[in-house]
């Protein structure tokens, strides 16, 4: 190959080669860090009978997980819905439990002030990352603090946790022999049998809930991109039960299975919306026709 040839083709590999790399540049996958911030905690709110007073009639009690389970209940959800949505991004799984000084901070502050407490301290944990400056966005699930109810729960429920309403609503009838006859009267909002799955109304449940935030964050400089609510929560009650309280329709071991199956769906339809699959049913062979 001569000179001129040479510097021909030279000179057409370095006009290639900023197209070539803006190319590789456009088609390399997004690294998306995946964040579950719930921590190791849950509420378990009952409700109890109204005295008439200032007082509100629930009781409260912050129960202690001793495991990530929580977080990695988010984030079975969030990674699944992730790879569906973005099936050639890379995921970075993380989590975080807000240290003693920033629930501290969150106690002091007014309810509505909490989530900006939290996220400011959830992005400055990050901020300590050097790893992040290789992730392109972050997703991360984190409590939302309000103070009004939602679809038949109690007020100032927020984060996740078990609301119990064990008042019943009683309804008295006459039966064709003159006989009185008193039931629970249907309530206003379905209800789940935790072993079948089968809807109902009762008036009283034990009821899972989440509350939260899905916020998007650039990787690179911590903006919040946007920040999507969600309340969700399940009313189980099992009318077979023979338990005088609803709260023990459901055993420990069972509460804390349902209020992680919910914490995973929850998280999942954050990013995919709802989704419902019925239990698959066996399906008899049908009979073989006879033969003309």
């Amino acid at each position: 190959m001569n000179k001129r040839l040479c510097l021909i083709a030279v000179t057409a590999a370095s006009l290639l080669a900023p197209a070539w790399a803006q190319r590789v540049q456009a088609e390399a996958p997004t690294t998306v860090a995946l964040m579950a911030a719930v921590g190791d905690q849950f509420t378990f709110v009952r409700q109890k009978q109204s005295t008439g007073s200032n007082l509100e009639p629930f009781s409260r009690q912050t129960m202690q997980l001793q495991t990530q389970q929580l977080n990695y209940a988010v984030l079975r959800g969030l990674d699944r819905a992730i790879e569906l949505e973005e099936p050639q991004a890379r995921r970075v799984l993380l989590s975080w439990t807000a240290p003693a000084n920033v629930k501290a901070a969150m106690e002091k502050a007014y309810v509505n002030d909490r989530n900006e407490v939290l996220l400011d301290a959830l992005r400055k944990h990050l901020a300590s990352m050097p790893e992040r400056k290789q992730w392109d966005r972050i997703e991360a699930i984190v409590p939302h603090f309000s103070f009004r109810g939602v679809k038949g729960m109690g007020t100032k429920l927020s984060g996740i946790g078990v609301y119990v309403q064990p008042l019943q609503s009683m309804s008295v009838d006459i039966n064709g022999e003159g006989d009185v006859e008193s039931s629970e009267r249907n309530g206003s909002y379905f209800t789940v049998d935790p072993n079948t799955g089968e809807k109902s109304n009762y008036s009283t449940y034990v009821a899972p809930y989440f509350y939260f935030d899905r916020v998007t964050l650039d990787a690179q400089t911590l903006k919040v991109l946007s920040r999507k609510p969600q309340m969700d929560s399940i009313k189980y009650h099992d009318p077979m039960s023979t338990a005088v309280d609803v709260a023990r329709q459901l055993s420990s071991a069972q509460m804390i299975d349902k209020l992680l199956d919910l914490a995973e769906k929850s998280a999942y339809r954050s990013v995919r919306g709802s989704v419902e699959v019925s239990a698959p049913k066996a399906i008899d062979t049908p009979p073989a026709k006879p033969q003309p």
